[in-house]
C-alpha cells in the first residue's frame, strides 16, 4: 500500500479539492461485483466513528479561513452533531447571549438529503446557489480534516501579504500543534506513504504553505512533495497606482522559488482570468470563466485524470518514479498542465490542447523533455487517432509514457454546463446530464516552462530598476534584482534558448 497525504489550502484550491474527492467517492463500488478501478486506501484512511462503525474518509488537511467554511465543521453524522459541546456556563448573573446565524445548507446538500442523488435524481443547484466550497461537497471528513485559519481583519488585505502568512503558520502551529498533531497522525496512519500532494492558493496561503514546507522538510527530508500552486490574478506589469497587483506578483515569484527548494515537482497554474475563451465556452460546455466553482472543476477533471496513475488498482506507478519521469532530463522541478476537457471524439488534438501552466492554446508544439499522458474514456479509435498524433509530433517514444483508463465520472455535484451537442451517457432514448465524458490530460517538462520564468525575471528587473516597494510583500527593493536572477537561472535550466526564439535576445536587451 503506497498511500498519498493530501493537502488543501485556500478557497479557490478547496473548489478544486471538493470537485476531486467527489470524484474519488464516484469510484466506490460498495459491494458490487465489479473490481475498483482505483485503490481506495491510497487515497482514504479506514478508521471507526464514534459509535465504533467503520468508515472510509479523505486522508486530507484542508486549510481555509473560517468564513469560507459555510457549513463544513469538525463535526458531523459520523463523527458528532454539534459543532461544539454545550459548556456550562460559570457566571452568577443571567448571562446574555448573542449567537451568529448559522449557515443555511445549500440546495444541493439539500437535495442530498431528500433525494437520490446517485440513482437517477437530479439536483437544480447551479452557479448561483454556490456560496463556498462546501456546498457542493459530498462526503464526510475526519475532524482533524478541517483546519480552519481565523479571519483576516477587514482592514487589512491577505493577498499577496508573503509575511503575514509565515505569521499566521507559527500562531496556528502553536495553537493547534498542528505539525506534532493532525499531520504526524496522518503519516502514522500510513503503512508506506508515497509522498504528499499539495495545492495552494499562492497570494493567500503561499507564505503559509513555505513556512508549512520548511518545518516538514526538518523532519521528512526526502518525502516526495507533488505540489499544484495556483497563482495569482496579478497581470505581470507595473504600475504606480497597482501596488496590490505588484505585491501579489511578487508574491507568487516568491512562491515559485520557495518552491524550487522545498518540493520534489511542482505544476504551477495560471489564474482563470488568462484562460483562453474556448476553455470554458465550445461546442460541448458553456461554463462562466468568472465562476470558481466551473473553473475549478475543469482544473479538478486535469488534475484528477493525470495523477490517476498514482491511484489506480495494482498501480506500478507513485509519486517518486512520476517525478522522476519528468524530470531525469531537467534540473529544474517545474512542469506544465496540460489537456482538453470535454475530449467527445472529433476535437483534433493538434488545436484542442490548452496549457493551464502558460495560458496557451494550440498549435501545441513545446520542445519536451518528459511527458506523461492520460487520456479518459477514448475509443479504439480515438486512442489510434492519439498515437498518430504522437508519431506527428515527432517527440523520442522515451520521453513520453501513457495511461489509457475508463471516461471520467460526473457526479451530480459537478456543473451542469454541458451543452446539447455532448453526447449523452444516460438510459437509451431519455435526455439527460452526462455520467462521464472523455478527458486527454498532460504533465510535461517542455520549453515553454522556460517563458513563464522569463516574465517574471523581467517584470522583478522592472521592480528593482524603478525601486518599487511594497509593503510586507516578504522582499526589499534591493532583493529584487538576486530574485530576479533567481528566476534566469530558472528560465536556463528550463531550456531557455532551446526553441530558436527570442528568449536570449529578450534577456539581452533586458539586461542592456
Amino acid at each position: 500500500m503506497k498511500e498519498i497525504l493530501y493537502i488543501q489550502a485556500g478557497s479557490q484550491a478547496n473548489y478544486i479539492g471538493t470537485h476531486f474527492w467527489n470524484t474519488q467517492e464516484s469510484y466506490f463500488t460498495y459491494g458490487d461485483d465489479e473490481d475498483p478501478e482505483t485503490c481506495h486506501s491510497i487515497s482514504f484512511r479506514e478508521g471507526l466513528n464514534s459509535k465504533s462503525e467503520p468508515t472510509f474518509c479523505p486522508r486530507l488537511l484542508a486549510f481555509d479561513h473560517k468564513s469560507n467554511f459555510g457549513t463544513l465543521s469538525q463535526a458531523n453524522a459520523l463523527f458528532g452533531m454539534g459543532d461544539t459541546a454545550n459548556e456550562q456556563i460559570l457566571w452568577t448573573e443571567d448571562p446574555v447571549e448573542y449567537k451568529q446565524e448559522p449557515v443555511r445548507k445549500s440546495r444541493y446538500q439539500a437535495d442530498m438529503e431528500e433525494l437520490d442523488l446517485d440513482y437517477g435524481d437530479t439536483s437544480d443547484a447551479q452557479l448561483d446557489d454556490v456560496r463556498y466550497w462546501s456546498d457542493f461537497n459530498r462526503l464526510f471528513y475526519v475532524p482533524r480534516t478541517v483546519q480552519k485559519i481565523p479571519d483576516v481583519p477587514e482592514w487589512e488585505d491577505a493577498e499577496g501579504n508573503w509575511t503575514a502568512g509565515h505569521e499566521t503558520f507559527t500562531r496556528f502551529d502553536e495553537d493547534t500543534g498542528l505539525m506534532e498533531g493532525p499531520f504526524r497522525l496522518f503519516l502514522e496512519e500510513c503503512e508506506t506513504i508515497q509522498g504528499i500532494q499539495i495545492i495552494h492558493d499562492a497570494s493567500t496561503f503561499g507564505g503559509f504553505i513555505d513556512s508549512f514546507l520548511t518545518s516538514l522538510r526538518d523532519d521528512f527530508v526526502k518525502l516526495p512533495l507533488l505540489v499544484w500552486p495556483l497563482l495569482s490574478d496579478a497581470p505581470l506589469s507595473n504600475t504606480a497606482d497597482d501596488r496590490r497587483g505588484t505585491r501579489k506578483a511578487i508574491n507568487d515569484a516568491l512562491v515559485l522559488r520557495s518552491l524550487s527548494e522545498l518540493s520534489s515537482m511542482n505544476i504551477p497554474i495560471q489564474s482563470s482570468t488568462t484562460w483562453a475563451d474556448e476553455v470554458c465556452t465550445n461546442t460541448y460546455m458553456h461554463a462562466s470563466k468568472a465562476h470558481v466553482y466551473h473553473t475549478s472543476a475543469i482544473l479538478s477533471a486535469h488534475i484528477e485524470t493525470v495523477t490517476l496513475p498514482l491511484r489506480l488498482y495494482n498501480a506500478k506507478e507513485d509519486i517518486q518514479s512520476f517525478v522522476g519521469q519528468l524530470s531525469w532530463r531537467t534540473a529544474l522541478p517545474f512542469t506544465e498542465l496540460s489537456g482538453a476537457f470535454p475530449h467527445a471524439g472529433t476535437i483534433e488534438l493538434d488545436r484542442g490542447v490548452y496549457s493551464f501552466s502558460s495560458a496557451a492554446s494550440g498549435p501545441w508544439h513545446p520542445i519536451h523533455f518528459g511527458r506523461r499522458d492520460v487520456t479518459r474514456g477514448f475509443s479504439r479509435s480515438g486512442i489510434t487517432s492519439y498515437n498518430e498524433w504522437i508519431n506527428r509530433s515527432g517527440i523520442d517514444d522515451s520521453l513520453i509514457s501513457s495511461t489509457h483508463a475508463a471516461a471520467y465520472p460526473l457526479p451530480t455535484s459537478f456543473p451542469n454546463f454541458f451543452g446539447t451537442a455532448m453526447p449523452q451517457n444516460g438510459p437509451s432514448g431519455i435526455l439527460s446530464r452526462p455520467r462521464s465524458t472523455s478527458v486527454f490530460s498532460s504533465i510535461g517538462a517542455s520549453s515553454e516552462t522556460a517563458d513563464l520564468f522569463s516574465r517574471y525575471a523581467t517584470f522583478l528587473e522592472d521592480c528593482a530598476r524603478r525601486k518599487i516597494s511594497v509593503e510586507r510583500a516578504g522582499i526589499d527593493v534591493d532583493e529584487m534584482g538576486d530574485m530576479a536572477n533567481d528566476m534566469w537561472t530558472f528560465h536556463d535550466n528550463a531550456g531557455g534558448g532551446t526553441d530558436g526564439n527570442s528568449d536570449e535576445d529578450v534577456r539581452g536587451e533586458d539586461e542592456d
